[in-house]
């Protein structure tokens, strides 16, 4: 990991540890680094089955750890851009207004651009399991 990405993360997990959040520039809530669940849903007709949505907010530069999730995970890009490193497939640079969608236990590790990056997050997932599979 290079000496930025480093720093990138240390001050992630600081504003975490802080539960800091900020508003932007014109006022509007803007949550703090991280994944910030906004909605934990049970999935109508769909017994067993939940939504977490949440609003990932990714410094400049900094690099999710090497995961996967036990549900499909559906990513809506609304700021910035950042690159999906996805195991198995080329990396792929998603830009504000764009989507996609990421397979059940597929590992991946996705980093902000230069700008950062924030997203909407979909999660279908299954109860009792864990929302977050680290890679080994």
């Amino acid at each position: 990991m290079t000496l930025r990405r480093t720093l990138a993360a240390s001050l992630f997990a600081a504003t975490l540890a802080l539960g800091v959040t900020a508003a932007s520039a014109d006022g509007t809530h803007r949550p703090p680094p991280g994944s910030n669940e906004v909605l934990v849903v049970p999935l109508a007709n769909a017994e067993g089955l939940e939504v977490f949505v949440s609003d990932v907010v990714l410094p400049p530069g900094f690099q999710v750890p090497p995961h996967s999730h036990p549900g499909q995970e559906i990513v809506y890009v609304i700021e910035g851009s950042a690159v999906h490193v996805e195991e198995g497939a080329e990396d792929r640079i998603y830009k504000a207004g764009e989507a996609f969608t990421i397979q059940p236990g597929v590992v991946h590790s996705p980093y902000a651009g230069d700008e950062g990056a924030r997203a909407i997050v979909f999660r279908v997932h299954v109860e009792g399991q864990p929302i977050r599979i680290p890679a080994e």
